[in-house]
């Protein structure tokens, strides 16, 4: 018999799953007839289609018979397969008023047509989709002339249709609500963008939320005719319309719900741009991450075109996280302008303060000076040299703080604008060299070269006489106060109708950092290197406020170590000046405040003090004396010298001005006690208490701080960063020498309990090296009994065995001693195995064997050869994973493995299955296993198996040696066994755990290094 062999036609060849599909399709009851007889021109079409990537379709015949690619099946959705050979009126049914016109065109008029991106409501998934795209209908020629069929490619622009809608949406409320002012303003701005999508928008509403009252009230909606009956103006959260549309739950689980049926319950709702009510709304809350309670409640209805995947719905999330946003804006904003005015307001009540307790510090002041000043010129001798000191001082630094006074009143009359400034001409360039020269004696005095270069200018300079003179003593003050060696100079110079006045010291130079901090009020630099870490923190602002007076300009240069300039550019001639203040008397000009150069010399002549040491020359001190060594740390002279008069009847005195010079001090001869303020230049206090409480060497030292700081809080901050003792100026005499006995007192008993500790400790030491030695030698001689008495006792036991087969095998079988013999041996053997067991227990106390690198895949194996009868005999299955190589000990990890894979074959009845896998231990877990470092890497074996297991309670007890959870009769051991293996898991640095289950099999969890 011939077999009819089956001729594929070429143009069908290939084409995926669609070739396939046309080929086993009997075309000869359909209108197109068989596939042999169709024309050439639909050959070519169906050829050119299925080896096209692009989705195509070929329409044929009067009924446009519908063949289509394997790239257009996504288009048909749940449409394929059933719509091969279709007519296309009936594949597309739902859209042929759309695409059925310009089909006609096509046939009709051999005309191609082309539409892009057009919208297509398709209805391929069960409901209609909202979809765009891009095709061409070309006509086909039959065969014998016009038009018999349509190709057509196809393009999807739905997804980039959609995305850049959503994108828009995105965008524009980023931008509009921006410009928001405040929540409503946020609510309304938003709806407006909403409006402009009415596609993803059919309508949308938002719910203020008040916590408080427990209400919700709408803010804003796209669309006017939404029903208030549906969604109210205002609603109580416990309502049944909130009820109904989930806002409880939303704003309770901080988590957007999906309401649906939206038709059958509340027929019509607004549509947007589409025929057809939502049927679906999303309602979102609106809210800030970490935020318990939303802002508000955004409710969306859903396109009811589109399904609401995850896409869709995170589209909705962005858009109520970008309004989230925006009102956490507007509300720092409003924070921010509430804090600048209250900011405002403090700095306008603390000018008034300072102008007010300016004024009120004067009066006493004069009180205090004018006694003070006629004490010291008497000259009859009615004060003592030391009541003299302590006048002069006082008087000095009485002085001191009427300047500071007069400092603080002119920067708070500056800032309350109640300063008028009366400008003079003047010959700037003598006027200049006058005040500055009177800083030379004391620049001179500490050692540094003053040059003062003023030219001159080419017209007048109208300046306030008190405020320039101001300016230049402020910044020559400063410049003496942190410049320790080299030179200061003061050079005045013109350019472009500007007189520049330059005050330049090689001293210790500004951080960059701190540069543009400089001119502001109470700014200081910490830490800086300088006489005195004394002052107010406002001069160089109070120096910036008097040149902008003058319509100038004050700047700064510098680097760190290698010094500064200050630069000050006032305009020449008057015309920048309001005329009502210009006094053209030049006379006049020559007016200055009474005293005011003298002050700032005198300051700089006592900051040159700062640095002496006044202390006696300790070298003197004879070793063996009572007097205790006290270290005075202190950046104020007279501070030094008023503790130094204080205490040096008692102790004796040595003193630093800050805390780097007592460092050293400390370090040449430790004293007993320090004295230190908290603020100096160079090294503070809090820096000195660290470096003292931190060196093994002074770590007992006690530390008194003294500090301007009063109040608790500044006391108890005193001792928690360490110090013995605190003092808050002003303090009494009586209470500073009252604290210091008591420090000291302190000091001597501590260290006279330090000598006994020392003198016991070593004792103790002599005790325990002793006690070890002996605990060493017992140590070996119970090794040594061990051994010899195992084998003593192995040797009566194998001769008890020996004897009782012997005898046994000489009885008649069935006689009943043979059950005593069973007896003694079982009982010997149980020994045997016992005294083994103590013999490696008693061994594993010798650490001194050496860790080798061991391949536990080798030790699993001889393991296994070991139980290979045992093994056949149960009918046991071992599996593993390949194991790691670790550093060990041999016989002890051989051990190991034999107890335990031994005891999974002794406790499992039927059919044993033990499971050996190892893994690296992850990091993180590390800290779970207690004793592990973290700073290693280890390994986990897991031995599991399918046997009686145990119950949990008794995971700690089993590794007790000697400890039985069964009965001997059943389960044959010595209870030695596990205990053991805890033994080698820790003589290799590791641990073991057990996790079972009562006859559900059990899992021993070793842990060693990798």
């Amino acid at each position: 018999m011939e077999l009819t062999k089956t001729v594929t036609p070429e143009f069908l060849t290939g084409g995926g799953e669609m070739g396939e599909l046309i080929r086993s399709r009997d075309w000869s009851k359909t209108p197109l007839g068989p596939v042999e007889a169709w024309p050439q021109s639909l050959k070519t079409c169906v050829r050119i289609m299925l080896t096209s990537r692009q989705p195509m379709f070929v329409w044929w015949g009067g009924d446009l018979i519908n063949l289509y690619n394997d790239a257009y099946r996504s288009i048909l959705g749940g449409k394929h397969p059933a719509v091969l050979g279709s007519p296309a009126s009936e594949v597309w049914t739902e859209i042929w008023d759309q695409v059925g016109p310009r089909a006609e065109v096509c046939m009709q008029q051999n005309v191609g047509t082309y539409d892009e991106s057009l919208l297509l409501l398709m209805e391929r998934n069960g409901y209609p989709e909202e979809t765009y795209y891009t095709f061409s209908y070309s006509p086909v020629p039959g065969d014998e002339g016009g038009t018999s069929g349509i190709i057509c490619a196809n393009t999807d622009d739905t997804q980039r249709i959609l995305g850049e809608r959503q994108l828009r949406t995105l965008k524009d409320l980023g931008r509009y609500l921006a410009e928001a002012k405040d929540d409503a303003d946020v609510y309304n701005r938003a709806v407006e963008i909403l409006k402009e999508n009415p596609a993803d928008f059919p309508f949308a509403c938002f719910y203020e939320l008040s916590i408080q009252t427990g209400t919700l009230n709408m803010t804003a909606k796209t669309d006017e005719l939404l029903s208030t009956d549906i969604l109210p103006q205002e609603l109580i959260l416990e309502s049944t319309i909130a009820d109904d549309w989930q806002f409880p739950y939303v704003i309770t689980h901080n988590r957007a719900a999906r309401i649906e049926e939206l038709q059958a319950k509340y027929g019509q709702l607004p549509s947007g741009c589409w025929t057809i009510s939502p049927d679906q709304a999303l309602v979102i809350p609106v809210m800030q991450n970490g935020q318990d309670c939303p802002f508000a409640l955004l409710i969306v209805g859903i396109n009811p075109h589109r399904q609401l995947d995850e896409k869709y719905t995170s589209f909705f999330q962005l858009v109520a996280d970008q309004i989230a946003g925006s009102i956490v804006n507007v509300h720092t904003v409003e924070e921010a302008r509430k804090r600048a005015e209250a900011l405002l307001e403090i700095d306008r009540a603390k000018t008034a303060f300072f102008s007010n307790i300016s004024h009120e510090f004067r009066t006493p002041l004069t009180l205090m000076l004018g006694p003070l000043e006629e004490l010291l010129s008497q000259q009859d001798g009615v004060l003592t040299k030391q009541q003299e000191a302590n006048v002069t001082a006082t008087h000095r630094n009485a002085m001191r703080l009427l300047r500071l006074v007069n400092t603080l009143l002119d920067f708070s009359r500056i800032e309350a604008d109640k300063v008028r400034a009366q400008y003079f001409p003047v010959n700037l360039s003598d006027v200049t060299t006058d005040i500055a020269s009177t800083f030379r004696a004391a620049v001179e005095h500490a050692g540094l070269e003053f040059n003062v270069t003023c030219k001159d200018l080419s017209m007048a300079a109208y300046v306030d006489r008190d405020m320039w003179e101001k300016v230049i003593l402020n910044l020559l003050s400063n410049a003496f106060k942190y410049t320790l060696q080299g030179s200061i100079s003061v050079i005045l110079e013109e350019s472009d109708q500007h007189a520049i006045l330059l005050v330049r010291d090689t001293g210790v130079g500004i951080p960059v950092s701190e540069l543009p901090n400089m001119f502001e009020r109470f700014h200081r630099v910490k830490q800086s290197k300088g006489r005195s870490f004394e002052g107010t923190g406002i001069g160089l602002s109070l120096v910036r406020e008097l040149v902008q007076l003058h319509n100038g300009d004050i700047s700064v240069e510098s680097e760190e170590g290698k010094g500064s300039t200050f630069a000050v550019k006032i305009p020449l001639g008057r015309a920048h000046l309001p005329e009502e203040q210009v006094v053209e008397n030049a006379g006049a000009g020559t007016n200055q405040t009474p005293g005011l150069s003298a002050a700032y010399v005198n300051e700089a002549m006592y900051f040159n003090r700062q640095q002496d040491s006044n202390g006696i020359d300790i070298d003197r001190i004879e070793e063996g004396e009572e007097r205790a060594r006290v270290l005075i740390v202190d950046d104020n002279a007279d501070m030094r010298d008023y503790l130094q008069r204080l205490l040096e009847k008692q102790y004796y005195i040595e003193t630093a001005a800050n805390g780097k010079l007592a460092l050293e001090k400390i370090a040449t001869h430790q004293p007993e006690l320090i004295i230190s303020d908290v603020m100096m230049p160079e090294m503070d206090g809090i820096e000195l208490l660290h470096h003292v409480k931190h060196n093994p060497a002074t770590e007992s030292l006690p530390v008194i701080l003294v500090s301007a700081r009063a109040g608790e809080e500044a006391t108890i901050e005193g001792y928690d960063i360490g110090a013995d003792d605190y003092l808050t100026k002003p303090f009494s005499a009586k209470e500073l020498q009252a604290r210091v006995r008591a420090q000291i007192r302190v000091s001597r008993l501590h260290r006279h309990a330090l000598d006994i500790l020392q003198h016991s400790a070593e004792e103790l030491e002599k005790k325990v090296e002793a006690r070890t030695s002996e605990l060493l030698r017992k140590n070996s001689e119970l090794e040594q009994f061990a051994y010899i008495a195992s084998h003593d006792l192995q040797e009566p036991l194998r001769k008890i065995r020996t004897f009782s087969e012997l005898l046994q095998k000489s009885l008649q079988k069935g006689n009943p001693v043979n059950n005593y013999f069973d007896k003694i041996q079982s009982s010997a053997e149980r020994m045997t195995q016992l005294i083994k067991d103590v013999l490696d227990y008693s061994r594993l106390s010798n650490t001194e064997e050496k860790f080798v690198p061991i391949d536990l895949n080798t030790i699993l194996q001889q393991v296994k050869g070991d139980f290979d009868l045992l093994i056949e005999q149960k009918q046991a299955t071992i599996k593993s994973n390949t194991l790691p190589v670790v550093k060990g000990i041999p016989l002890q990890l051989q051990q190991l493995f034999t107890n335990l894979i031994g005891n999974s074959l002794k406790f499992c009845e039927n059919q044993p299955l033990i499971s050996i896998f190892a893994s690296p231990l992850p990091a993180p877990e590390i800290p779970f296993y207690p004793g592990l470092q973290e700073d290693i890497s280890y390994v986990k074996l897991e031995f599991s198996d399918n046997g009686i297991g145990f119950e949990q309670q008794f995971a700690e007890r089993i590794f007790a040696i000697f400890q039985r959870l069964n009965e001997r009769k059943v389960y044959a051991g010595t209870g030695i066994g596990l205990a053991l293996c805890k033994k080698i898991v820790e003589n290799h640095h590791g641990i073991i755990r057990a996790n079972g289950k009562l006859n559900e099999g059990a899992t021993f969890t070793v842990i060693l290094p990798a």
